[in-house]
């Protein structure tokens, strides 16, 4: 099986070596499976960060109405391996 390496921006590089605990725990966290999305998840600019930069994405989950999910993207997948060995 092919592994598909993820190119990283320095914009993303950057952003991760200033993620907060609480920003790099969801990270981990949404590397590991996708979430439904809480009110105050939602209203959360920190956690909205992960989106901006690309390291998280929103999605709707089909059948159920209203429900909002987010999951970590190939880039922040990424940045979470490489927090998780100590390079970032």
């Amino acid at each position: 099986m092919e592994t598909k390496v993820t190119r990283l921006t320095t914009s993303q590089i950057e952003f991760a070596k200033t993620m907060t605990i609480k920003q790099r725990g969801v990270l981990n966290s949404l590397s590991m499976f996708d979430c439904y999305m809480s009110a105050s998840e939602m209203a959360d600019d920190e956690l909205r960060e992960l989106v901006r930069n690309q390291l998280a994405r929103y999605h709707v989950q089909p059948g159920i109405q209203g429900r909002l999910s987010w999951g970590v993207t190939d880039a922040g997948r990424a940045i979470s391996q490489r927090i998780k060995r100590g390079a970032l």
